[in-house]
């Protein structure tokens, strides 16, 4: 039993270390050391003609909610450590990257991401679209928005947070795939602020 034990043990080793040192390992590692814009609200053209009209936002997210899956979970601000090549995360809250847009009633992607975990976004795999989320910002403004689309990426796609032009939606994400090799969107659209 025991040397079956250290075999299979042995081999799971081996296969880890192959997919460590993968190139898809290999170019996520890489690409988390690539540069990032500054966090800014975009400007749609029909706005920019009438600068006075936006009101950028400052207030941070401080919580979501879906109800109607029992997510409730407070919301800290997610930063890019260039040094470590990482993003804050842990496993009691969610967080929301900085480089997005907060939210707001103009434009601009609200970008919140956890871990696939029972206590903060596993339940999003129960969601389904026209499902209403809520995000509370510090400044105490609710804001509404209803399930548009879900789809999967790469983790070196950041296409989804850096090239975003147009209304106010929130993007969820969390892991999903067999290894967590993929992130899971939910992108949901402005309905309203109270």
């Amino acid at each position: 039993m025991t040397v079956r034990f250290n075999i299979t043990i042995g081999i799971l080793f081996i296969l880890a270390g192959g997919l460590l040192g993968s190139d898809y390992i290999i170019k996520f590692v890489d690409d988390a050391h690539a540069t990032y814009p500054s966090p800014n609200v975009i400007v749609s053209d029909s706005a920019s003609s009438n600068p006075s009209s936006i009101t950028q936002s400052t207030a941070l997210p401080t919580h979501v909610g879906i109800p109607s899956a029992d997510i409730s979970v407070d919301v800290d601000a997610g930063y890019y450590d260039s040094t470590t090549s990482t993003w804050t995360l842990g496993n009691a809250k969610a967080y929301f990257a900085t480089l997005s847009t907060p939210p707001n009633a103009v434009e601009g992607n609200t970008y919140i991401y956890g871990h696939n975990r029972d206590n903060i976004f596993l339940p999003l795999n129960k969601v389904t679209i026209g499902t209403e989320s809520t995000v509370i910002a510090s400044d105490g403004k609710t804001f509404t928005y209803r399930l548009s689309s879900i789809h999967d990426v790469l983790p070196t796609d950041s296409s989804w947070l850096i090239d975003y032009r147009g209304g106010p939606i929130l993007t969820l994400q969390t892991c999903t795939g067999l290894w967590d090799q993929y992130r899971r969107l939910f992108v949901f659209d402005f309905v309203s602020e109270s």
